[in-house]
């Protein structure tokens, strides 16, 4: 089982999400993910020109799941952390990600669980937990487990280009069974954001 934002959001089953970006204002975007049903299962909002690049996870009543937020200011390289509600203290900190490769021309992430202090595990500390490629453009987005490279999770439905162009678009991810769709989610934001920024 793969349980990072928490264990209610493992199914036994293989979960579709379709997520909808829009583009609410020229300093406003918003992200809604649904089921296969429609029902909202989650939104993440914030601001486009926020220096931190600030963006929160909200579950379907509004209460904040995660915040995702870029490390430092931004430089080439961008380094983003992501933490318990919107909370910004180290002991809330529920993964990093950044850009492994300054000069790839593909969108990959390097995601980073926190040391487990009770831990050994020399190897964990330095390999990055899991790893994405590729973006939602084209359904290239994958995501890996990089011990056993496992596939967590892959966008299978494209968008529109007509949608790209007006800044809103949609696509669907596949998330395998036992693995946490919030997290799933929240790497799909950064991907797209960091993406975007480039």
């Amino acid at each position: 089982m793969v349980s990072v934002v928490g264990e209610m959001f493992c199914n036994p089953y293989t979960t579709e999400l379709v997520v909808r970006r829009r583009r609410e204002s020229l300093k406003k975007e918003r992200y809604d993910v649904f089921d296969l049903s429609n029902n909202l299962i989650f939104t993440v909002d914030g601001g486009i020109w926020d220096i931190r690049r600030k963006r929160v996870l909200r579950d379907a009543t509004g209460t904040p799941l995660l915040s995702m937020r870029t490390k430092g200011l931004i430089t080439m390289r961008y380094n983003w952390e992501v933490y318990k509600g919107e909370s910004t203290e180290s002991e809330d900190l529920l993964f990093s990600a950044k850009e492994p490769n300054l000069l790839s021309l593909k969108t990959s992430l390097d995601v980073t669980l926190p040391p487990n202090q009770n831990s050994t595990d020399i190897i964990s500390s330095i390999e990055p937990d899991f790893r994405t490629f590729g973006r939602y453009i084209g359904s290239s987005f994958k995501l890996f487990e990089q011990i056993h490279n496992t596939l967590l999770a892959e966008v299978v439905h494209d968008f529109t280009w007509g949608g790209l162009i007006k800044g809103s678009y949609s696509f669907k991810v596949r998330v395998n069974p036992y693995v946490d769709f919030a997290f799933v989610v929240a790497l799909l934001v950064i991907a797209d954001d960091t993406s975007n920024l480039r």
